[in-house]
């Protein structure tokens, strides 16, 4: 499992995945450098919400992607790991990524802006979220054609869910029933999860976020698991 770990690491390196991370990080310094301090709280959940969400989906759809590229995937089949192996260990390349883009903004917000953050409350909502997240991009990723289509698929997924979380955050839809639909939403209790750990929030919004993704991370590796054999018998989408 350490040298299956490693190598995700070495080919999210290999593929761009990891520069790619590290410039999207430092653009959000740059737009945080120039925002007031009470505006960097405010707005510092929301930018680990994306890290965590949508780029967790994305990233861990595009190392499948490449890979099949490289006609690797169905060598899978014959390798002596199994398959939930291989998927963990996308999965934790995945949500190392999350927590370096975490260590890198809470080491600025904190020695160059003085926010106070809870760092293992957002290490652990950032784990959470982006493991969940991974999941469902790995799927994703069995229904689609291409990069591009990954991407196609991922912009479908921001506005059906990430777009009513964001809009909610912003104060920009306040209706009552889009609140109670949202407690369904995977990207709402990220988004909880994550504020929780810079502002204050209702425990037991805490709680049922926490135990939401969890079991909806475990729920979508086991089926990423099982429809993984097909994907790799077909030799990618």
């Amino acid at each position: 499992m350490k040298l299956l770990y490693a190598g995700e690491l070495r080919r999210m390196y290999k593929y761009g995945i990891t520069g790619a991370s590290l410039a999207v990080v430092l653009l959000w310094i740059v737009a945080l450098h120039f925002a007031e301090v009470a505006a960097v709280k405010l707005v510092f959940p929301l930018v680990l919400f994306i890290d965590a969400t949508m780029m967790a989906f994305l990233y861990a759809g595009v190392t499948i992607v490449f890979e099949n590229q490289e006609n690797t995937i169905k060598s899978m089949m014959v390798l002596p790991i199994t398959k939930g192996e291989y998927l963990l260990a996308k999965s934790l390349a995945v949500v190392t990524s999350g927590l370096f883009t975490l260590v890198l903004l809470v080491l600025y917000a904190t020695m160059a802006r003085g926010v106070g953050v809870n760092v293992p409350g957002l290490v652990g909502a950032v784990a959470i979220s982006a493991f969940a997240f991974a999941q469902a991009g790995i799927i994703m990723t069995y229904y689609s054609k291409d990069f591009t289509d990954l991407l196609m698929n991922m912009f479908r997924f921001t506005i059906l869910l990430a777009v009513p979380t964001i809009l909610e955050f912003l104060n920009v839809v306040n209706a009552s029933w889009l609140k109670t639909l949202q407690y369904l939403n995977p990207t709402k209790n990220a988004m909880v999860l994550l504020q929780g750990a810079v502002v204050p929030v209702e425990r037991a919004d805490l709680v049922i976020a926490v135990l939401y993704l969890l079991v909806l991370g475990v729920l979508l590796h086991r089926v990423a698991c099982r429809l993984f054999d097909e994907y790799a018998m077909k030799g990618g989408a």
